[in-house]
C-alpha cells in the first residue's frame, strides 16, 4: 500500500482542486483497491464528523461514507483524462448537485458538513466572474468575449458581462446601446438581458438600443435570426417575436407591449456601429440627444427648433462644431456657443 501520508495529502488536494491530471488518474487507482478502503473510510468520515456536535450513529455512519465514497469515485473518474463518462438516463452535471441528491437519499443531516464543503469549492470553480464595462457620453468601446463575440459599446452605455458560460448559456446585461457580432454556437445561445427585455441568438449581427432611463427599446437584425421576448417582472415570458435581416423589434417599457416591424435599410445601424449617425424623417431632439451621448457637450434647442425634422448623415468622428454647423444647415437654424455649451436657434418652422 502506498504510504498514508502520500494518500491523505492527495486525498486532501483533490478536495482543494489542486490535483494534476496524473494525480488525479492516480488517486482514482489508489480509492478503488480492497486494501486502501479503511483509509480512505476513516479520510471521509473526518470530513463528515469534524465540524458536527455530536458523533454519528455508526450506522448511519457507515451508509453515509458508503454513498460519499461512490459519488467521489464518479467524480474523479469523469476528471480522469481521455475517460469517456457513464452514460445515465439522468443528467447530473455538477458535483455538488451529485452530493445533495446523496444527501437527500440518505435523509439525514449527518452528510451536511460534506455537502456544504463540496458545494462551496465547486462553486468557487465554476461561478463566472461578472464584469463590466461602461462608456462615458462622447466614449465609445470595442470588446471581443470568450467566445468571439465583438461588441461595440455606445456612449454612455453599460454591459455587463461573463467571461465563460453561465449554465450553458452565453450571457450579457445591456443599459445603453450596443451592436453585437454573435459568434456562432447553436449549443450554446446568446442571451442580452435589458430590463423586461430579453433577446436571444446563436450566431447573428443585431443592434440593440435599450436605456433603462428610456421607455423605447429596440433591437434592429443585421444577419441572422433573433428572438426578442417581453417578461413580467417574475421573469415569465409575456410574448415574443422573432425577427430577420431588415427587422425590428419595439419595447415599450411603459405600455408593457412589444412589436415589431420591417425597415427600409439597416445601413444606418451598420454605420451607427463606427459611430456615424444617419436620420431620415427623425426629430431634431433626438438627433441632439445623440450628439450629447456622443460628445458630452450640453446642446439647448430653441422651442422653433423642436418641431423640424433631420435627414442626413454625421460622422461624429470629427469635432462637434462640424456636425452642428451640418445639421444647422439642414434644418435652417443657427448655432451660438455658450458657456454652457452650444444654442441652436431658429429652424425649419422660420422658413
Amino acid at each position: 500500500m502506498k504510504d498514508r501520508t502520500y494518500i491523505e495529502t492527495l486525498f486532501r488536494k483533490h478536495l482543494d482542486f489542486q490535483c494534476t491530471s496524473a494525480e488525479i488518474k492516480e488517486l482514482f487507482k489508489l480509492i478503488s483497491k480492497q486494501e486502501n478502503e479503511e483509509l480512505f473510510n476513516d479520510l471521509i468520515a473526518d470530513e463528515l464528523t469534524k465540524d458536527m456536535p455530536e458523533p454519528m450513529l455508526p450506522k448511519s455512519e457507515d451508509r453515509a461514507i458508503d454513498k460519499v465514497k461512490s459519488v467521489l469515485l464518479s467524480e474523479i473518474r469523469a476528471q480522469i483524462p481521455d475517460t469517456k463518462p457513464v452514460k445515465s438516463p439522468y443528467k447530473i452535471p455538477n458535483t455538488w448537485l451529485k452530493i445533495a441528491a446523496v444527501w437527500l437519499f440518505i435523509g439525514s443531516a449527518t452528510i451536511f458538513m460534506l455537502f456544504r464543503h463540496f458545494t462551496n469549492r465547486n462553486e468557487n470553480q465554476i461561478i463566472p466572474q461578472i464584469q463590466q464595462l461602461a462608456t462615458q457620453k462622447g466614449q465609445r468601446k470595442l470588446i471581443q468575449l470568450f467566445d468571439g463575440t465583438k461588441i461595440w459599446l455606445s456612449p454612455s452605455g453599460s454591459l455587463r458581462y461573463a467571461d465563460q458560460l453561465i449554465n450553458n448559456y452565453r450571457e450579457v446585461w445591456l443599459d445603453g446601446e450596443a451592436f453585437f457580432e454573435v459568434a456562432k454556437d447553436k449549443t450554446h445561445p446568446f442571451i442580452i438581458h435589458s430590463g423586461r427585455m430579453q433577446t436571444q441568438v446563436v450566431g447573428t449581427s443585431f443592434n440593440i438600443k435599450s436605456f433603462s432611463k428610456q421607455n423605447i427599446y429596440n433591437v434592429t437584425v443585421v444577419t441572422g435570426i433573433v428572438k426578442v421576448s417581453m417578461l413580467s417582472p417574475q421573469k415569465e415570458k409575456l410574448s415574443e417575436v422573432i425577427l430577420k435581416p431588415k427587422q425590428q423589434a419595439i419595447y415599450n417599457n411603459t405600455q408593457g407591449t412589444l412589436t415589431d416591424k420591417t425597415v427600409a435599410t439597416i445601413e444606418p445601424v451598420i454605420k451607427k456601429r463606427n459611430g456615424i449617425l444617419s436620420y431620415d424623417g427623425t426629430p431634431v431632439p433626438d438627433v441632439i440627444a445623440d450628439f450629447e451621448h456622443y460628445y458630452n457637450q450640453s446642446i439647448e434647442l430653441e422651442n422653433k427648433s423642436a418641431t423640424c425634422l433631420c435627414y442626413g448623415e454625421f460622422d461624429t468622428t470629427k469635432p462637434i462644431e462640424i456636425v452642428l454647423r451640418q445639421l444647422a444647415e439642414a434644418i435652417g437654424a443657427t448655432i451660438k456657443q455658450t458657456d454652457k455649451g452650444y444654442f441652436i436657434k431658429g429652424g425649419c418652422s422660420d422658413r
